[in-house]
């Protein structure tokens, strides 16, 4: 598509926009013909060696002299009588000096053997040339026959410079044009194409506009741009979407009603200007994923959540800036009612957000009390009190991490048990504060419990092993790895939870043979299993899950004392498991 069909109607022209927008590579150019390597349209292109010539004797070479600046010159194997022009002949000069023409006379004459007279061949190389290039016409004369001719003499076009760069290109264009077919791709109807596009990030889309009007066509679909996509780290992000913001809007005037999810997910140079972009044009945006952003700040996520009034999803893992979600001091002025000051977002990740504290999550938690989805990892200043706050606002999480947030002891865990039935996933990862007392409140209370990661809590024992698995039977996946296990845990867990999935008891050195017999007497949906580094598992034990639970996928047993025969049998009993170890004779 060139310029000028550009400019004629509403279109983007993304030529030398895409390396600053998205900082790809884009398409190659067509070669310089004066760079050419393949000798088309190269002004130095020589073809002196008698080896090529289809002449039976040795021909007397003429070479044409190129334009009085130039020393290059173009050199053909014809002999001199045949450029002789009869005096009754009319014709311009100006065609015969091409160096695209002469180029072309010599390829043809020298790679078609199958024309027994080089003037006939050369004849009709010059024809289909004229024929193929309509905006040279006139660049030729006719004899008394009427036969179209084009001048041979090397003398009467040495004043003639070469043509420009853009002719060169318009003759190319129109020889390739006269010679397309149509591909396989081009007989697809539009709905295959737009289902391919689907699968295409937002720089792969906006280089596909720029193969043809049809896909230009297609790829500004309305139906295609309902998700953006951008997660390079170099790419200018700010001005990216402005430029699409301002293309999607062009049926609905300053806002792009058609886009809902955006992923902007390590996009280093995003900044506050563009954010404030998207609160601006994109009203019905319900998905934003902002993980890695490190230069956004509050203010500009609170206008977002502020004028995107239906977003329910929001990322912002490792954005160092942010300390609190809450509207702007104008919205919160212009909502009398506190139902008008919600937010209501339904999932929310501050994975490492170190900045985050208690003061911080009680706003959050205020705000947006219909949360479902919370996770706080590695949110290293929270403690029991920013806990409280969620537990007593946010009253409908069902998933709720704080791994590796140190400061959190039992009492946290107290407060997240008023969430009752709802919590069905529960993270304490690595908060080697929380003991038992934490883990039976909520064992007693939160017996709908799914999940439970207690990692690392080296206080957690049997002791509360046994109530867990008495109030929460429908329990599918446990961590207890490097905590106080014996076997006498690992059999109140098969006993009472048969639908046990996944289950990590690693670094768990009172854990025997014994135990994963009861496993896998009592659990044969069990899944995943991961005996890393317990010293008293033997071959006797990992051959009796094999054996008992047929659906095993995935089985950690690196530095444990497993021979190869114990390594053999799993692999002939669960043949779709993957065996992690750390013995080279298993290879």
């Amino acid at each position: 598509m060139t310029d000028t069909e550009v400019d004629k109607g509403n279109f983007t022209n993304w030529k030398g926009m895409l390396d600053e927008l998205f900082d790809i590579d884009q398409i190659p150019p067509l070669e310089s013909p004066h760079d050419s390597s393949s000798g088309i349209a190269s002004d130095g292109a020589n073809y002196n060696s008698p080896n090529m010539s289809t002449f039976r004797g040795t021909p007397s070479p003429v070479t044409y002299s190129g334009t009085p600046s130039s020393d290059r010159s173009v050199s053909t194997p014809v002999s001199a009588e045949i450029f002789t022009p009869s005096p009754n002949h009319h014709y311009r000069d100006e065609y015969a000096s091409h160096p695209y023409v002469a180029q072309e006379r010599n390829i043809y004459y020298r790679q078609s053997p199958m024309c027994k007279s080089p003037i006939n061949q050369l004849l009709q190389v010059e024809q289909d040339m004229l024929r193929y290039s309509p905006h040279l016409d006139g660049a030729y004369y006719t004899d008394r026959h009427g036969h179209a001719h084009i001048p041979r003499h090397p003398g009467v076009y040495s004043h003639i410079s070469s043509p420009s760069y853009d002719d060169t290109e318009k003759l190319i264009y129109a020889a390739r044009k006269k010679r397309h077919r149509l591909s396989l791709f081009d007989l697809c109807p539009d709905d295959v194409i737009l289902k391919i596009f689907q699968h295409l990030p937002t720089d792969q889309l906006c280089r596909c506009s720029r193969v043809c009007r049809r896909w230009y066509t297609l790829v500004w679909e309305p139906s295609l741009w309902s998700h953006i996509k951008i997660n390079n780290e170099r790419a200018n992000v700010d001005k990216a979407l402005k430029v699409l913001t301002r293309r999607l809007s062009y049926d609905t005037p300053h806002v792009c009603i058609m886009v809902e999810k955006i992923n902007l997910n390590g996009a280093e140079r995003l900044t506050d200007k563009g954010l404030h972009l998207i609160a601006k044009r994109c009203p019905e945006l319900r998905h934003l994923e902002l993980q890695g952003c490190a230069n956004i700040t509050n203010m500009a996520l609170f206008e977002v959540v502020s004028r995107c009034v239906n977003l329910e999803y929001l990322n912002v893992a490792g954005c160092s800036f942010i300390t609190c979600i809450s509207l702007t001091p104008e919205a919160s002025l212009q909502s009398p009612t506190l139902y008008e000051k919600q937010i209501f977002l339904r999932h929310l990740d501050m994975t490492d957000c170190y900045a985050l504290e208690d003061i911080g999550l009680k706003i959050m938690a205020v705000h947006c009390t219909q949360l479902q989805f919370l996770f706080l990892r590695r949110c290293v200043r929270i403690t029991d009190i920013g806990v409280q706050h969620v537990a007593n606002f946010c009253t409908m999480i069902r998933e709720f991490s704080i791994s590796d947030c140190r400061r959190v002891t039992d009492f946290g865990l107290r407060e997240l048990s008023k969430l009752d039935s709802n919590l069905r996933y529960l993270s304490v990862a690595k908060c080697d504060k929380v003991s038992d007392v934490g883990i039976k409140y909520i064992a007693k209370y939160c017996y709908k419990i799914r999940y439970l990661n207690a990692r690392g809590c080296e206080a957690v024992s049997d002791d509360s092993l046994e109530l867990l698995a008495q109030n929460c039977s429908r329990l599918k996946s446990l961590d207890v790895g490097k905590c106080d296990i014996t076997d006498e845990g690992l059999q109140f867990l098969a006993q009472n939870c048969p639908q046990l999935k996944k289950l990590s008891v690693k670094s768990c050195d009172a854990i025997t043979d014994e135990g994963l017999q009861f496993l896998a007497q009592n659990c044969p949906q069990l899944k995943k299993l991961s005996v890393k580094s317990c010293d008293a598992i033997t071959d006797s034990g990992v051959i009796a899950v094999a054996r008992g639970c047929r659906h095993l996928q995935q089985l950690n047993i690196q530095d444990c004392h497993i021979t190869v025969e114990a390594y053999r049998a799993v692999k002939k009993l669960c043949k779709k498991c993957i065996i992690e170890h750390t013995n080279p004779g298993f290879y």
